[in-house]
């Protein structure tokens, strides 16, 4: 079994001011390096057989930081999804200007965003395809994955059967973690969006599913027959939802972290 320990990288200057970011190589905001901190500690003691980031100066770093000392090997495939003419603008900007783009992309459609970047689809062929390799070539291995919140949303939405591509899931949090484990063709999801060593406070209208019911209720809310890919929680595991939104927002299995 392939355990991928999935951890979306810290804030940057363009997280903070609402910017859309894409592919350019943006730096890490002062807050996001006190986020590093904090996901380092979370993971001190635990040993990762490889670590892999996006080559993006923002992913790199927030994986040297939480394996000081381990080469990190760059992998170009694990890079953002390609925005175009939406990279640097607000996000208010981009929605004054490119609102029917904007809805095709939350709504999964296969449009090229921002006029030469690249689609729904296509983000999804690249990062699947990249993350099958590394799970080949890591047999049997624990990884370390440092990449970006629309890569891990369109493999989540792969491996959850689920179209679209904001809703029905809540996107990652700056370095939230999210851990698959792979064995043959069997794909375990074991968290998504975990972020409890920021301490964040929860979001409006946020609940907290506790116990073996999470798995039903997770299936229930994001409109699935059955959710095979999760395992089945603990009593002291956590799952959060949104239950206005009708979004999974994080599912968690092992116990709380003091």
């Amino acid at each position: 079994m392939t355990t991928l320990v999935l951890v979306r990288h810290a804030e940057t200057v363009w997280n903070a001011e609402e910017r859309w970011q894409g592919q350019t190589d943006v730096p890490l905001s002062e807050h996001g390096r006190g986020e590093v901190a904090l996901v380092a500690r979370r993971f001190a003691g635990e040993r990762f057989d490889r670590v892999i980031s996006s080559d993006l100066v923002r992913a790199r770093d927030t994986a040297k930081g939480i394996a000081p000392g381990v080469e990190v090997e760059p992998d170009p495939a694990l890079r953002e999804m390609h925005l175009g003419s939406w990279c640097g603008l607000l996000h208010r900007e981009v929605a004054e200007r490119f609102p029917d783009q904007l809805r095709a992309l939350q709504r999964g459609e296969d449009t090229r965003i921002g006029g030469d970047g690249e689609t729904v689809v296509e983000l999804a062929a690249r990062v699947t395809a990249a993350v099958a390799r590394i799970a080949r070539e890591s047999e049997g291995g624990r990884v370390l994955v440092v990449t970006h919140g629309g890569v891990i949303r369109a493999l989540m939405l792969d491996l959850l059967q689920l179209s679209g591509f904001s809703r029905p899931l809540y996107g990652s949090r700056n370095t939230a973690i999210t851990t698959v484990e792979i064995e043959g063709v069997t794909r375990t999801l074991r968290s998504y969006n975990d972020a409890r060593h920021l301490a964040h406070e929860p979001l409006e209208g946020e609940d907290a599913m506790l116990g073996p019911r999470a798995k039903s209720e997770i299936a229930a809310l994001l409109g699935l027959e059955d959710v095979r890919m999760l395992a089945t929680p603990g009593e002291d595991s956590e799952s959060r939802v949104v239950t206005a939104k009708r979004q999974l927002v994080s599912y968690a299995l092992d116990p709380i972290a003091s």
